[in-house]
């Protein structure tokens, strides 16, 4: 039986090959990692400054537009009061009495009784219609207007 052998070298340390590599000068490599560092702090920076200054911006100008709907919305509610006013003097009977005097109206003697919002009565009895009023009440709809009838109706039953 023929059996390879191998070499084995426990003792012999590793030989490093210093005259094909230069060895970097350790003071250029401190100074791009230091270079290099500080660069990237300064775009970090700069980036976190430049949104600070963009969203400072921002709101001082809505701050600004905030201030000037508060102003106008001031204005607005002084405008009103100032129209609900005059229009309840417009509204008092005593303006109304005045005026209609002065347009020669005549002042009702004794009680008079004013009718506000009376219902309408629906049991009148109508005048039976004629013939043709019927036969034209009783024309069915297009197969297109119930149609549009069922259509409507049912996203009117939806929005409920």
């Amino acid at each position: 039986m023929v059996v390879a052998q191998e070499k084995i070298e426990w003792q012999n340390p590793v030989e490093q090959k210093s005259s094909e590599r230069k060895p970097r000068s350790s003071r250029k490599g401190k100074k791009f990692a230091k270079a290099k560092s500080i660069l990237v702090l300064a775009v970090i920076v700069g980036l976190t400054g430049s949104i600070g200054a963009a969203t400072i911006q921002l709101t001082v100008v809505q701050g600004a537009q905030v201030r000037t709907l508060d102003k106008e919305i001031s204005t607005i509610k002084a405008r009103k009061n100032l129209l609900k006013m005059e229009a309840d003097k417009l509204r008092a009977t005593s303006r109304i009495e005045s005026a209609a005097l002065a347009m020669g109206m005549a002042k009702p003697s004794g009680t008079v009784y004013v009718a506000s919002a009376v219902p309408s009565v629906n049991n009148e009895k109508v005048a039976p219609l004629t013939q043709a009023a019927t036969q034209i009440t009783e024309v069915k709809p297009s197969a297109l207007k119930r149609f549009s009838q069922i259509f409507t109706s049912f996203f009117a039953s939806t929005q409920r």
